[in-house]
């Protein structure tokens, strides 16, 4: 007994219960740790939720559970040079987790933990990316340790992470994976950026001091942004993004950035680099490390195939076959491709390919038969996928590759898909027949109701006419006070909601009022009262003055109090800290439109109805007023929905062939066969080079373009190396489309306008025109405006005025537009020498000093907060310059000196003398490279035999015209 009582048990470490067996005498002691801090709380949620998206990506792309392949990686330390070429994997049979632990640990162990990720396009470096993000979110989480055994990469010099150089002990930062084509550098600071994505992509964190807690994570810095999509990005933009990125690290900040070699290398040559990162770039696949990956992974009934044509391969090491199974994509599309029958491996030896790239379409074409078989599924295999036929998932998928090509974008978002040039022509009668469909829907129940009144009507009264009346304003009723409910609701959460998100839970109440609450400003908070509150006050006026006000006072209460309130409460933002899925967003969005219709169109009619319970004091007159306003709010809540709007694209598109009826089980589908990938609410093609390829093949695909950032549409990416001669021949040809037609015409010189004086020298170049203005702006809430006014007299059956209601908002559009054109011409001129710039605009003019301008780029007007729709030259003030009057203030601490127009183009006299006025400090636009002087080269040459009697050269010649004629023995001389 005496040794029993001398038992100490002592437990440390996490645990959900603790269990003491027997008879306890004595004093039990529970020593627990300090609550870890709000911050610490909200990064180790962040950090669960990154590990759970990322989790599902890779076992999306077939990588969770598949063979490790051995992938090489050049590294370059920063400091002293330390380069060092070491297998990704040392064996193949190993796992991913100790090689990826190594790599972490010696990218913790940097002194400046900045990591540049190079490579080939399909090299890994995406994956790569991936697995190191999931090893540090793991490492982020309490109670995590460090997979030992991993003293860190070969020829680095920091052998362990947790080593005595400052880092020892600290938590890691939590490594967010974010696509660069978002960022607009010129419209928003880095951080800023990352803190509102990290804000939008998990907006349901612990709040800190009862705010979300993304400004204070990236302030902090306890994120690590792990960027991708850098070589996407056109040139002038990649350069530009870098050299912000670099500007706004600072010592201690981490980054991990990927990006194709080229293009990357290029931007260092120009200074465009991220300073003191280490560098790793992947190598080519070695012909022994395929192969010994694609046998381990083969399936028995196709192993001796593959065999067979590896032994083949191995015979000609420098063949199109051989050099393309140096990629890891094209590894990973062969692995897929050929896993199941009739696909032979074989085929890859018996067909003749005469180049790398014939090899790399064959696969890329296999892909999409091995993701959508024609084997039934096992009958207890859990959410199988649908039977769909290769050949039309092939044409989906090259309509909507060539969508986002078409749209200079990467991003597959099914909110925009109504924005496409199909949609959007039949949109006009969709929405008439809709219409049109309610209407007769709302005439044949009042005609009913009026009938079964009217028969129990006393002879001589007008029970009859006054119900028919009654019902018609209730229609109209409910449609007017749904306008200034969903106007009220926008306002309230700054326009956003054409954006959707996913929506906080509408049954707790008090946590949806309050992440509506921290959703809004005090500013637009008073705008959206003021919608609501400027009506009911109206209302109780006329109710005081009236015999009974109650119906009345009902009507405010219902309609400007309750509605709002509810619309309010189920548009604001979840709570949840996980990252939203498409599938997500859209069944958010959906519930959003049906739970409206059953409770704000609800609270409606019953204002509605309140006239006819009190007016005529029945119950069915009332009910029916009520029924029929309640009919009106929710045709005017269903029809200006994101979701309504889906459901019209998806119709138009899907009746033409261009998507499947069940748009989205088939991007799912495709999603966890591995050619999408899902980020934030948007599906994404796992690669850029499957979206070129499928986009090559799309109707009415000319070129490959880049992304667009916010809005704006971008250019065509230069082909790198891998896809150089894949795209079809058209895809070299320029584009033709109205935008770049305008472009054209906007950049031509000034001095070739109507209206401009131009005066140009080494010294000086000075413009000079009166413009009359051109009002634009207010052509989007017109066109809203106009939509809510046909839907209104549509849905009540009144066509005339909603064709004429429509009519009347366009033409007061039009007649806006002539006002401000009917206005004196306004003074513009711009005056540039080596020393400074000064502007003039109507009555107001400034100058400033080249030495207080830091930079000079032509963006998109945001005037008084306000979108003008025009594009401007802007410059940004050094910190302590003086600043020009408020008048020229733009956004983001940017000045507008000279409005230019529609699209993002330059005159090419104006860039010119920017280029040698400004220098360094003008940004390009994303239409044209800068030129390299005020002077211009060209060189055109003739070649061949010209049958005519001779050849102009039009234009001012300053230099020599050489005239080349080939003699007898086929020679040419040159002649002068």
């Amino acid at each position: 007994m005496a040794d029993e009582s001398r038992i100490h048990n002592v437990m440390q470490g996490t645990a959900e219960y603790v269990l003491q067996i027997g008879h306890v005498h004595g004093n039990v002691s529970v020593h627990l740790p300090p609550g870890a801090e709000p911050l610490e709380r909200a990064a180790w949620s962040l950090a669960r939720s990154i590990r759970a998206q990322w989790t599902a990506e890779l076992t999306a792309w077939d990588l969770a559970s598949a063979e490790p392949l051995s992938v090489h990686w050049q590294a370059t330390w920063p400091g002293p040079p330390h380069g060092a070429t070491h297998g990704g994997q040392q064996d193949p049979g190993q796992q991913h987790g100790p090689q990826i632990a190594r790599m972490a640990d010696t990218f913790l162990g940097l002194a400046r933990r900045r990591l540049v990720v190079l490579g080939a396009p399909g090299a890994g470096k995406s994956t790569l990316a991936v697995l190191l993000t999931l090893e540090l979110a793991e490492r982020c989480l309490p109670g995590a340790r460090r997979i030992p055994g991993a003293p860190g990469l070969p020829g680095s010099p920091w052998p362990r992470a947790r080593s005595e150089d400052g880092h020892s002990g600290e938590t890691p930062p939590v490594p967010v994976v974010l696509t660069l084509e978002s960022w607009d550098p010129d419209r928003e600071h880095f951080r800023a950026w990352l803190a509102r994505r990290i804000a939008e992509d998990h907006p349901g964190l612990p709040r800190v001091d009862g705010r979300h807690p993304a400004a204070r994570l990236v302030q902090d810095r306890r994120i690590l942004p792990v960027l991708d999509g850098l070589d996407e990005l056109p040139r002038h933009r990649r350069s530009a993004v870098v050299h912000e990125i670099d500007r706004a690290l600072g010592d201690k900040d981490a980054i991990v950035l990927t990006s194709r070699t080229r293009e990357y290398r290029a931007g260092e040559e120009t200074g465009a680099a991220i300073a003191g990162a280490a560098v790793i770039e992947a190598r080519p696949v070695g012909l022994a490390e395929a192969t010994a990956y694609l046998l381990h992974s083969a399936v028995p009934q196709t192993r001796r195939s593959w065999k067979l044509m590896l032994d083949a391969v191995d015979q000609q090491p420098d063949g199109p076959v051989a050099q393309a199974l140096s990629s890891p994509l094209m590894i990973w599309l062969a692995r897929q491709g050929f896993r199941t029958p009739p696909a032979d491996p074989l085929d890859l030896v018996r067909r003749p390919f005469p180049s790398r790239e014939e090899v790399e379409k064959h696969l890329l074409d296999l892909i999409i038969p091995a993701v959508f078989p024609q084997q039934p599924h096992a009958p207890d295999r859990l959410h199988a996928p649908r039977q769909w036929n290769h050949r039309r998932a092939r044409h989906w998928l090259s309509c909507l590759a060539g969508h986002l090509s078409r749209r200079r974008t990467t991003e597959l978002a099914w909110w925009d898909l109504h924005r496409t040039l199909l949609v959007r022509l039949m949109t006009p009668l969709m929405l008439l027949v809709v219409c049109l469909a309610l209407s007769r829907v709302a005439t044949t129940a009042g005609g009913w109701f009026v009938d079964h009144q009217g028969a129990g009507a006393l002879p001589g009264t007008f029970a009859g006419f006054t119900t028919r009346w009654g019902l018609e304003l209730a229609v109209s009723g409910g449609l007017i006070h749904t306008m200034g409910v969903w106007i009220a609701v926008e306002v309230w959460f700054g326009f956003k909601r054409g954006q959707p998100r996913r929506r906080a839970n509408p049954f707790r109440i008090g946590a949806a009022l309050r992440s509506a609450g921290r959703a809004a400003s005090v500013g637009r908070a008073l705008k959206a009262s003021a919608v609501v509150v400027l009506p009911a006050g109206l209302f109780t006026l006329m109710a005081l003055g009236t015999h009974d006000p109650r119906p009345y006072l009902v009507m405010v209460l219902c309609s400007t109090v309750v509605g709002p309130l509810l619309m309010v409460t189920i548009a604001a933002p979840a709570d949840t800290e996980d990252a939203s899925t498409p599938d997500e967003v859209l069944g958010s969005e959906r519930t959003a439109a049906l739970l409206s219709m059953g409770t704000v169109a609800v609270a409606i009619g019953i204002g509605q109805g309140a006239l006819g319970w009190y007016g005529n004091g029945t119950f069915d007159d009332g009910l029916a007023r009520a029924v029929a306003g309640w009919f009106g709010a929710s045709a005017m809540l269903l029809l200006m929905s994101s979701w309504s709007r889906w459901l019209m694209a998806k119709g138009c598109l899907a009746t033409v062939g261009r998507v499947p009826w069940s748009l989205m089980e088939f991007l799912r589908d495709a999603h966890h066969g591995g050619l999408l990938q899902r980020s934030g609410g948007v599906y994404r093609f796992r690669h850029l080079r499957l979206q070129e390829h499928l986009a090559a093949g799309a109707p009415a695909h000319t070129a490959s373009y880049s992304p667009a950032v916010h809005g704006r549409p971008l250019q065509p990416v230069e082909p790198s190396p891998a896809t150089a001669g894949t795209a079809p021949a058209a895809a070299s040809a320029p584009a033709t489309g109205f935008r770049d037609l305008v472009v054209g015409v906007e950049q031509s010189a000034l001095s070739s306008r109507k209206g401009w004086t131009v005066h140009a020298d080494e010294h000086t170049f000075t413009a000079r025109s009166r413009q009359r203005q051109l009002r634009i702006a207010h052509w989007p809430s017109l066109l809203v405006f106009a939509a809510m006014a046909f839907i209104r007299f549509g849905v009540e059956g009144h066509w005339p005025r909603a064709l004429l209601s429509a009519v009347v908002c366009c033409g007061f559009g039009v007649l806006i537009m002539l006002l401000g054109w009917l206005m004196p011409p306004r003074l513009l001129e711009l005056h540039m020498t080596a020393e400074s710039i000064a502007f003039i605009m109507g009555r107001r003019r400034h100058r400033l000093a080249w030495a207080d301008v830091e930079d000079v780029a032509v963006r998109k007007l945001i005037h008084r907060k306000k979108d003008s729709k025009i594009y401007a030259l802007q410059v940004r003030l050094r910190p302590g310059a003086p600043e020009p009057a408020r008048y020229f203030r733009a956004d983001d601490g940017w000045f507008f000196i000279l409005p230019l127009s529609m699209v993002d183009a330059v005159p090419a006299d104006l860039a010119a003398a920017l280029h040698r006025f400004a220098g360094p400090r003008w940004r390009p636009p994303l239409d044209g490279p800068a030129p390299r002087s005020g002077h211009v080269t060209v060189r055109n040459e003739v070649s061949g035999q010209a049958y005519t009697w001779g050849v102009i050269q039009a234009g001012s010649v300053q230099g020599d015209v050489t005239v080349g004629r080939p003699d007898e023995d086929g020679e040419q001389p040159p002649r002068r």
